[in-house]
């Protein structure tokens, strides 16, 4: 197995984990998962790929008759291969430029934002779609090839030591912290312990690298002060003036941005917490990278939320929704509300929100705290999707139009009547909710 590492020709053959995918010449290993097991598929691999490796755990049942096959290679634990040939694959890579993003939310919509910017100026990579865990995030960088400049990778976590995990692997030079929030409370325990999960990239960002930090956030200090102890350069972003690159909002689609004494006007399709945030590291990120931000600016007055992530679709002239339905937790949830409220428009607002997943014992406590923040909104209506949804009903059910449902099926029936004449909605929830896939058959 060693040898297979040293061996220029294996490791920059394309890798797959998924059997359907398998191409000619490549290699394909086999990953125990917990609806399905790539060792089921040894045989068809090899049956159909005749030059093709196979890599998979001797202890497998599946691997016991493959023994004397001089395609199939055996290891202790596939996932710890992946890990292996992933940090191999980036010390091979070490003059290539990467970036690390994490965060409690919001790192997928700046990942694509960043690429779909930076692929202007150079040939630039980004891991794919949400493969931001322990299998992700390695199976992506084993795949990368020498072409790509500049590489953007989403780092996640369920537990503490994740981010180390994985930030060991991918050592970037760059490290994004966009936020600390209530994502995994449940999991975690408390938002300190989620505070002290995402600040484990920053041990792991290399010597004189830079760490990008929210200026806005409540751990801002402390992140700062281990940032500084691990001798990193301190950026900033956020809304407070202190901050390295700060905004102001001028009015409905127009906000001031400030950086290095300069400041300059951008219009925007929609303001949007999220998206703003999102403009400034990226504005950071060419500053700090000496790249010309003219072309940017272009850029992002034409920039679009991506799909379930805050994006406005326009159904007639009468109907418009609001697409924020792939995540939700306490605080993004919070400021989805509140910027849902003020925006500048004559129509109708309407309300859909489900379920917030993955907050454990403290679920009901705060399904409970958004009934009562909703109180100080006004709102035409709101509709409530899933069981810990009904937390939020029983708080304000006496104070608006409401209309609640036990699950997305229920929903589904009455989806027609949610789309008023003369209304903007907007839709949030955690994508485990359904909301996500409903909007994608009834809408796009």
């Amino acid at each position: 197995m060693k040898n297979l590492f040293l061996n220029k020709n294996i490791i920059n053959k394309k890798f797959f984990i998924d059997s359907r995918n398998v191409t000619e010449n490549s290699v394909f290993i086999c990953i125990k998962g917990k609806k399905n097991d790539g060792h089921k598929y040894i045989k068809f691999v090899l049956k159909n790929f005749k030059k093709t490796l196979v890599i998979c755990e001797k202890k497998s049942k599946y691997s016991k008759s493959f023994y004397s096959e001089k395609r199939v290679l055996f290891c202790d634990s596939s996932i710890t291969f992946l890990a292996n040939l992933a940090s191999i694959k980036r010390f091979i890579l070490d003059d290539k430029y990467f970036i690390g993003i994490t965060g409690s939310s919001g790192k997928t919509s700046l990942k694509e934002i960043l690429y779909n910017i930076l692929k202007k100026y150079h040939f630039t990579y980004k891991s794919q779609k949400s493969f931001n865990n322990h299998i992700g995030l390695t199976y992506t960088l084993i795949n990368q090839n020498r072409k790509f400049k500049y590489n953007i990778y989403e780092i996640g976590m369920n537990k503490l030591g994740e981010i180390d995990y994985l930030s060991k692997i991918l050592k970037p030079n760059l490290g994004i912290i966009t936020n600390i929030g209530e994502a995994h409370l449940g999991k975690l325990g408390s938002v300190n312990n989620i505070a002290k999960a995402k600040s484990e990239i920053i041990s792991n960002i290399v010597k004189n690298g830079v760490i990008i930090l929210n200026r806005d956030c409540k751990f801002y200090n402390k992140l700062k002060k281990i940032s500084k102890s691990n001798r990193l350069k301190v950026l900033s972003f956020g809304q407070n003036i202190r901050a390295t690159i700060c905004y102001e909002i001028i009015d409905s689609n127009k906000i001031q941005i400030k950086l290095k004494g300069k400041s300059f006007y951008l219009k925007l399709k929609y303001i949007n917490l999220n998206i703003i945030n999102n403009i400034l590291v990226c504005f950071l990120v060419l500053d700090f990278l000496k790249l010309n931000m003219n072309l940017a600016k272009n850029f992002f007055q034409k920039l679009k939320n991506i799909r379930g992530r805050g994006n406005v679709v326009k159904i007639n002239n009468q109907i418009s929704i609001i697409d924020d339905s792939y995540n939700s937790n306490p605080i993004s949830l919070k400021n989805s509300i509140n910027e849902f409220h003020n925006l500048n428009t004559k129509k109708n607002k309407i309300l859909v929100l489900g379920d917030m997943l993955e907050l454990g014992k403290f679920s009901r406590k705060k399904h409970i705290e958004v009934g009562k923040y909703l109180k100080l909104f006004k709102f035409h209506r709101i509709y409530l999707v899933g069981i810990k949804s009904k937390q939020i009903y029983e708080q304000i059910k006496s104070t608006f139009w409401c209309k609640y449902s036990e699950n997305i099926n229920v929903f589904s029936k009455d989806f027609k009547n949610v789309l008023m004449e003369n209304s903007i909605i907007m839709f949030k929830a955690s994508n485990g909710v359904g909301i996500n896939k409903l909007l994608n058959k009834k809408i796009y």
